[in-house]
C-alpha cells in the first residue's frame, strides 16, 4: 500500500506541473483584495488579470447575458476563486477552463452541453500487484518425500479505491462546476467509470487518466 500511495502522489506531482494545475492552484491559493464600486464584468475581469496573472477570458455571451450591471464588492485577502464566485454565481455566469484559460461563460453553457461517457479504469484501479516471497518449509520427516516444499501464496493484489480516484477527479478536473452545474455527476461501479460533464471537462478526465497511467 505504501508503494501506492508514493505512486498515487507522483502523478498528482505531474498532473499538477501543467498550466491547468498551476492555474487552479492560484485561484484556491492566491489571497487578493478587491474594492470594486460600479465596475462592469470586462473591467473586473481585466483587473483580476492583471493582478493575479491569470488568463481570463469573458466570451461574449457572458458579456451579453450580464447586460450594464455594475459590480460592488469589497473584500480582503479572499482567494481569487471565492472573487470570482461572489462576482459571478448571482449574475447566472460561471468560470471554467478551456484551452489554456479560465472562461467566463453563462452557467446555462456549461449545463445544456452536458453528456454521458464510460470510462474503463480497470487497469488503473489494479495496478500493483504486491506477492510476498515463496513460503519454504521442510519436509515433515513422517512422509516420504524429503527435502524442502516451497509454496508462492497469492495475496489479493492492491487495489486504487473507488473514492480516492472520484475524489482525484473533482481535485483536479472541471473548475468547480462538479459543484455548479446540476447536471454533473460521476458514479464508478466494477470498474467503470460513468461521468455526465461538459466535453471540455470530459477532455481533461481523459487526459487525466491518460497519466495516472503512465505509472502503471
Amino acid at each position: 500500500m505504501k508503494t501506492l500511495m508514493v505512486l498515487m502522489a507522483t502523478a498528482a506531482v505531474a498532473w499538477a506541473g501543467d498550466d491547468r494545475g498551476d492555474s487552479i492552484r492560484r485561484l484556491e491559493t492566491m489571497k487578493i483584495t478587491v474594492d470594486f464600486e460600479d465596475v462592469k464584468l470586462p473591467e473586473a475581469m481585466d483587473y483580476l488579470r492583471d493582478v493575479t496573472g491569470l488568463n481570463l477570458v469573458v466570451l461574449p455571451r457572458a458579456v451579453e447575458k450580464d447586460g450594464d450591471s455594475k459590480f460592488r464588492l469589497k473584500v480582503k485577502d479572499l482567494s481569487v476563486k471565492s472573487v470570482l464566485k461572489l462576482l459571478l454565481s448571482s449574475r447566472g455566469l460561471t468560470a471554467t477552463y478551456r484551452d489554456g484559460a479560465i472562461v467566463i461563460v453563462p452557467k446555462e453553457d456549461l449545463q445544456d452541453s452536458t453528456t454521458m461517457k464510460m470510462f474503463d479504469v480497470r487497469a488503473l484501479q489494479v495496478k500493483i500487484q504486491d506477492f510476498d516471497g515463496p513460503v519454504m518449509e521442510l519436509t515433515s520427516p513422517s512422509t516420504r518425500k524429503s527435502g524442502i516444499t516451497v509454496a508462492i501464496p497469492t495475496d489479493p493484489k492492491v487495489t486504487l479505491p473507488d473514492d480516492f480516484l472520484i475524489d482525484m477527479i473533482h481535485a483536479n478536473t472541471g473548475n468547480g462546476t462538479w459543484d455548479s452545474n446540476p447536471k454533473a455527476a460521476i458514479n464508478l461501479n466494477n470498474g467503470m467509470l460513468v461521468v455526465s460533464q461538459t466535453p471540455s471537462v470530459l477532455r481533461e478526465i481523459e487526459a487525466l487518466l491518460g497519466k495516472l497511467g503512465q505509472y502503471q
